[in-house]
């Protein structure tokens, strides 16, 4: 099995593609935008041009620049490892026009190893076709006819793309270079009535938590909804706030909070800003965990610890099973497995990390 480890460029360039592909699913990749569908796969058929999905998409939504202005040398290095890796003929990054200004730096850094295409300033650009539709000549057949006489709708693929969102691929970066897995979304907790604080959070923390951490009265905004994502794009996390909860999972991108009872979409024009402190971890600062083992397309991993075991913080928690899709699993904090019920693997890690992780936020909030 290949090993995650750190790797320099040059180890990284002169990986199979196959042990690539492995690298992703043992690490756990997912499409991170919201879809959920395993990256690896994706991979297992090169195609001749990568389009980083650099939009994003949701109103008010601010992590994935964020991340892009972060990580720009990562992502430098990721563009010239994958060429090398995938055969890539071309990589292009999609940036929507209100955009360009956050992205002069990667527009004086292109160079030929990739190029920059302005989109309309559409969230409906999140989906794959359409921001292919946008960013390239090219076009994603409707139908594709099987060999047995059968249809499928068409893919990216079919086009001679793959398509991956930016945080996905900052994934890929941290498994192929660091030897990281994924253990953490980056999100946004943000409102009409709440300034965006853009996170890093451990996966499957508790929403009222990260909530608390972010400085929402929990306890006094029973008038308040939880919405798991954006006004167009979302489910419901907790109908009321105070009653209820859900988790952070690995498609979550943005707790919108919005007046109970009020359809998301009546906040299309929300307006916010990039939060000055930028991203906030929470790693080590949260209670406890609730980490599936499966998800939307994943079998679940096959599990490797047992009720009342310690685990560290990125301790491997689930191997990848043969059948379907499936993925390494790893343990997004460190502390007690307190239970393991319905494939997911509970981890406690003592009350206290709650509030010094909300006095540690509320004091960088005030530098």
């Amino acid at each position: 099995m290949v090993e995650l480890k750190r790797r320099s460029l040059e180890e990284v360039k002169a990986l199979s593609a196959d042990d690539a592909v492995e690298i992703m699913r043992q690490a756990g990749i997912v499409g991170a935008g919201g879809g959920g569908f395993p990256t690896y796969f994706k991979y297992k058929s090169p195609q001749p041009m990568l389009l980083v999905n650099s939009t994003e998409s949701e109103p008010g939504y601010w992590a994935d620049k964020l991340i892009h202005r972060t990580y720009l040398q990562d992502f430098l290095e990721l563009y010239e490892a994958m060429k090398a890796i995938f055969g890539f003929e071309q990589i292009r990054m999609g940036v929507h026009q209100k955009d360009r200004e956050w992205f002069s730096d990667y527009a004086e850094h292109a160079d030929g190893l990739y190029d920059i295409a302005y989109v309309p300033d559409k969230y409906s650009l999140g989906e794959e076709k359409t921001l292919i539709k946008n960013a390239t000549d090219r076009k994603v057949p409707r139908r594709v006819e099987m060999p047995d006489g059968s249809k499928r709708p068409g893919l990216p693929l079919d086009a001679g793309i793959i398509v991956n969102n930016t945080e996905t691929l900052h994934n890929v970066y941290n498994a192929l270079f660091l030897g990281k897995p994924v253990t953490t979304k980056f999100l946004q907790v943000f409102g009409p009535d709440f300034e965006l604080k853009v996170f890093e959070v451990p996966l499957g923390a508790s929403a009222t938590e990260v909530l608390k951490i972010a400085g929402v009265d929990v306890e006094n905004s029973s008038d308040l909804s939880v919405i798991d994502g954006g006004p167009y794009l979302n489910e419901m996390g907790i109908e009321e706030l105070g009653s209820g909860d859900c988790i952070v999972r690995r498609t979550t991108n943005g707790f919108l909070l919005i007046p109970k009872g009020v359809a998301s979409k009546e906040f299309a024009d929300i307006a916010t800003k990039a939060p000055e402190e930028g991203i906030t971890s929470l790693v080590g600062k949260v209670s406890g965990v609730n980490v599936p083992l499966g998800g939307r397309f994943l079998k679940p991993a096959r599990l490797l610890v047992s009720e009342g075991d310690t685990v560290e913080y990125e301790q491997k928690l689930g191997e990848p099973v043969d059948e379907g899709f499936s993925v390494g699993v790893w343990a997004s904090a460190a502390g007690t497995i307190s239970s393991i019920e319905d494939d997911v693997v509970a981890i406690s890690c003592g009350a206290e990390f709650q509030e010094a992780a909300k006095a540690e936020t509320e004091a960088e909030a005030r530098r």
